[in-house]
């Protein structure tokens, strides 16, 4: 009677064997599927962008700085950077169809690899083949950790009156045709300038304190990246 007991329980476990097994291979199923449903949504946005590029056909916008004014730009002894800089950036739109909206504009300046400001400048319009001009203004004290080498440079560059500074813009703008909205793209430019310090009187008539007269500046274009995504809207 032991033996035929036994028995039952030896032909249950036999069974529960392919259930256990079924298992992986469900979960292997999912995740086949969960591939490709990405591998599809990968395909139709890389699609959906040759399909943009060749009928829109957009020209990327250009960004020059022509006009650059440093009136104030010298160190202490603790490495606070005194500065007062003003720019004139011209912006072009060479496309004859399509406008650029230009949102959450935002301006830094750098010297020596290290920020000293950074502001929100005007979000604005702009339509087919136009210029626009915006003015950025960076001004106060920001204390910078330069070593010996980096101190030393900037007397050097002081004696010129010519300081190495460097402004970046990031934007969000968009393709604007007619009230449609096509495309949300993040916008880079990058200027490399060469600006002279600019003589500056005070209320009584003398120089600013580490004021001195360099050359005049020279207009510089700007390297623009702009990374393109998807989106269409309407006003």
């Amino acid at each position: 009677m032991a033996d035929l007991e036994k028995q039952p329980l030896q032909e249950s476990t036999k069974k529960d064997k392919p259930a256990d097994s079924a298992e992986p291979k469900s979960s292997g199923r999912r995740v086949g599927l969960i591939l490709k449903i990405v591998a599809a949504v990968i395909a139709v946005v890389v699609l959906g962008n040759l399909i943009f590029w060749g009928i829109i056909n957009p020209r990327k916008m250009k960004f020059y700085v022509t006009d650059a004014t440093l009136t104030e730009f010298y160190l202490t002894d603790d490495n606070d950077l005194h500065y007062n800089l003003r720019l004139n950036l011209t912006v072009r739109n060479p496309n004859k169809r399509i406008g650029f909206q230009y949102d959450a504009v935002e301006g830094g300046a750098s010297y020596g690899g290290e920020k000293f400001d950074s502001g929100n400048l005007l979000s604005f319009y702009q339509p087919p083949k136009t210029t626009t001009v915006v003015d950025a203004w960076f001004s106060g004290v920001k204390r910078l950790s330069l070593g010996f080498d980096e101190v030393k440079e900037f007397s050097e560059q002081k004696s010129s009156g010519v300081y190495p500074v460097d402004v970046k813009i990031r934007v969000y703008s968009s393709i604007k045709l007619g009230k449609i909205h096509v495309g949300e793209f993040k916008v880079k430019v990058k200027c490399g300038l060469k600006i002279p310090l600019t003589a500056s009187t005070s209320s009584d008539g003398e120089y600013s304190l580490g004021i001195t007269t360099g050359a005049g500046f020279r207009a510089t274009q700007c390297h623009v990246d702009f990374n393109p995504l998807i989106v269409i809207y309407s006003d």
